[in-house]
């Protein structure tokens, strides 16, 4: 009884589109990039002498984990885009969402009880390209802009101008 009550919580600890991940991550026709926790303590370690840097590092000591799957030239950007959407539950609430002549593209966030980022979810499909981003922590929204600023990722540029206030 107790092996079993440990193995469900550990299943509602794991992020819902941990499965979806789970599903392609082994498919070599995808990139997978996957930053664990261990990774994201040792960048908390690196001495940052300036001001922004500095600014970056408090909020990457916040993070506990960053994967990203990633599929180019793709014939069915369009259908994994649906695909990972689907595994989102209402735990989730959509923050923001791109659409163009090419490209969907799709924030969601899942709060905690101190109304912080849990883990914000960053999808993007279209005719060519899928990207599916998931990056867990507790991340007060007004920092997205900072996270965005240092890492290169497609999509992410889109949270720079993003405030708590404009969530509402």
């Amino acid at each position: 009884m107790l092996m079993l009550a440990m193995a469900t919580q550990q299943l509602f600890a794991q992020s819902v589109i941990d499965r979806f991940f789970e599903k392609y991550e082994d498919d070599r026709s995808f990139t997978l990039v996957s930053v664990t926790p261990k990774m994201f303590s040792m960048f908390s370690k690196l001495d940052i002498n300036t001001g922004e840097g500095q600014q970056f590092m408090s909020v990457v000591k916040k993070l506990k984990g960053l994967r990203i799957l990633a599929k180019e030239d793709a014939t069915d950007g369009n259908k994994l885009y649906r695909e990972a959407a689907a595994f989102l539950t209402r735990d989730f609430e959509e923050l923001m969402t791109v659409r163009d002549k090419e490209n969907d593209l799709k924030f969601l966030v899942k709060e905690n009880a101190k109304g912080n980022i849990s883990e914000l979810i960053m999808l993007v499909g279209g005719d060519k390209e899928f990207v599916a981003m998931s990056l867990v922590g507790d991340i007060d929204l007004n920092e997205i802009s900072q996270i965005a600023n240092g890492m290169n990722i497609q999509g992410m540029d889109n949270l720079k101008k993003l405030k708590k206030n404009d969530k509402q």
